[in-house]
């Protein structure tokens, strides 16, 4: 049986209690780690964060790096902004086959926690061609700084992309074109909808090289 076959079966079976609470609960034990001094969030906690990961390092890697193109790095993300994320899924704003019933099984101190793993761990950049990589910085600065901040690391409602897989970049930024998906509805639509293939090239190049 196919890996991400196999997760599913074993992602269907019954969520564990408080599993259906708010997201206010999870936010309330994310935001009580993040204030937090790194000496009182014990290795058992640690630990036990890194388990409650497991089932995502399949897909987004040990460390939050992506081992599948098309699957984003989580690494460096803001906690708060995964955290979102992880709710959004859970909810039914955002579906997929694995990512949705994953979500569900998670009681709020799972995905408080899950959220602040992957906030903790360090992208991995790859290298880029300058010419290119400047063009891309050009691009960023023009259409992306608002949003994504000055070094493109996001922040609570928008993704850090400094870092991310190139191969998952291209891949949305041409979803956001063609309107696939969730992707129709977003801001984004309008702003990938005036890049050239170039662009989109260079944008990659210079988002995925940054540290």
């Amino acid at each position: 049986m196919p890996i991400r076959w196999l997760v599913l079966a074993l992602l269907l079976v019954s969520a564990p209690s408080g599993a259906d609470r708010p997201s206010s609960e999870a936010r309330a034990r994310l935001a009580a780690l993040l204030s937090a001094s790194p000496e009182t969030i014990d290795e058992s906690f640690l630990r036990a964060a890194r388990e409650r990961a497991a089932f995502c390092m399949r897909c987004h890697g040990e460390d939050g790096n992506s081992v599948m193109p098309l699957v984003p790095n989580l690494a460096g993300q803001n906690a708060y902004y995964l955290l979102a994320q992880i709710e959004r899924f859970a909810s039914g704003q955002r579906s997929d086959f694995i990512m949705t019933p994953l979500a569900r099984q998670f009681a709020p101190d799972d995905r408080a926690a899950v959220a602040l793993y992957f906030a903790r761990q360090r992208p991995r950049p790859v290298a880029a061609d300058p010419a290119l990589r400047m063009r891309g910085e050009a691009r960023f600065r023009e259409h992306c700084v608002a949003c994504h901040g000055s070094d493109a690391r996001g922040g609570e409602r928008h993704a850090r992309l400094a870092g991310q897989r190139p191969e998952y970049l291209r891949h949305r930024l041409y979803a956001f074109q063609t309107g696939a998906g969730e992707a129709k509805a977003s801001v984004m639509a309008g702003i990938a909808g005036i890049l050239s293939d170039e662009d989109i090239a260079a944008l990659v190049a210079y988002l995925a090289s940054l540290p």
